[in-house]
């Protein structure tokens, strides 16, 4: 990704199609910089928030990654600001990598219902190690079973410095307000009333 340093005003910046941000880290002085919109989302789709990678400035090569991102409130599809934060090679990273969860439109299908409590995982990595994200499968899962940190198979590049005990994922069963079943009983009644007009008439 080419980054250019920002000169401009913010409101000619954005009209430009363009996002500000600021490069910084602890072997570097912060540089305000502007990038290429469309060019910082697919680098945003591809990287997330936790995988390194590349950028230049003034022809000079920075390994870093997405440490923040700020969105329009009524287009979240439009960046306002961006922070990139740059990482030596000997550096480890500390960020939290989120959950995808495997199986969980098919046991949700049955009635049942999978609370997402915590939806990232804090963990260590060296640059170049990050992930998008982590995938748990879910599929095996009965009512009223947990996923705590502990129960969560890393890979080999990953450590966890999260809770070992701190719940991620509960499942359960769907709770039925009265309102609904009330709503249901008076929809089964007036179709039972249309079928008897129905046979009535013939």
């Amino acid at each position: 990704m080419k980054l250019e340093k920002r000169t401009e005003p913010l409101r000619i910046v954005r009209k430009m199609g363009k996002v500000p941000g600021v490069l910084f880290g602890k072997a570097i002085e912060p540089v305000s910089i502007q990038v290429d919109e469309k060019e910082l989302q697919e680098t945003l789709r591809i990287h997330g928030k936790t995988q390194t990678f590349k950028v230049k400035l003034d022809n000079k090569t920075h390994i870093v990654y997405i440490k923040d991102v700020q969105r329009a409130i009524l287009n979240r599809k439009h960046f306002l600001n961006v922070e990139l934060l740059h990482v030596e090679k000997s550096d480890t990273i500390t960020a939290k990598i989120p959950l995808h969860l495997n199986g969980r439109e098919t046991i949700e299908h049955h009635g049942r219902i999978v609370q997402l409590v915590a939806d990232a995982i804090e963990v260590e990595y060296a640059v170049g190690k990050g992930q998008s994200h982590i995938d748990v499968d879910v599929s095996h899962l009965q009512v009223g079973d947990t996923i705590k940190v502990k129960d969560i198979k890393l890979p080999e590049e990953l450590k966890s410095v999260d809770d070992p005990e701190k719940v991620l994922i509960h499942f359960g069963e769907r709770r039925v307000h009265a309102a609904d079943v009330e709503k249901e009983e008076e929809a089964e009644a007036v179709e039972a009333e249309a079928e008897q007009s129905d046979s009535e008439s013939e």
